[in-house]
């Protein structure tokens, strides 16, 4: 008798998650990888744009509140790019305050999420988003 195989419903899909807490980016590596993505930490907007410059995205997590560039910065300057998909990649923002959270859809966010995110909403958000040809 074999054991089952886990599901991993995002399986194929590259993950960017920028927040400037180490453990923050550390637990969504680890539960976006158990369920198939792909996922790259980077501990600032500067480091995720640089990351984005380089790679095909299917979605990005970025926190609003960061020293220096923010959630915002990194939106901004990813939709000011010539990337590919620079336009399309949908970003979604992380907040540990509600009053930081943006008027979705005026501010170019996906969606937000407020801290403690609840991990099977963010997995149910992912799991629906569009998958690239690949």
């Amino acid at each position: 008798m074999s054991a089952q195989t886990p599901p991993r419903p995002l399986d194929g899909l590259t993950i960017l998650v920028i927040d400037d807490d180490r453990d923050t980016v550390d637990v969504f590596r680890k539960y976006l990888s158990s369920v198939g993505a792909t996922v790259v930490g980077a501990d600032s907007a500067k480091a995720g744009l640089t990351f984005a410059e380089t790679h095909v995205l299917d979605a990005v997590l970025v926190d609003l509140r960061m020293p220096g560039e923010d959630g915002a910065w990194f939106l901004r300057h990813l939709r000011a790019s010539r990337m590919p998909g620079a336009a399309t990649v949908p970003v979604f923002a992380l907040s540990g305050e509600r009053h930081d959270t943006p008027e979705i859809p005026d501010s170019g966010f996906a969606a937000y999420f407020l801290k403690p995110i609840d991990l099977g909403t963010l997995l149910a958000t992912l799991v629906a988003l569009p998958r690239r040809p690949r």
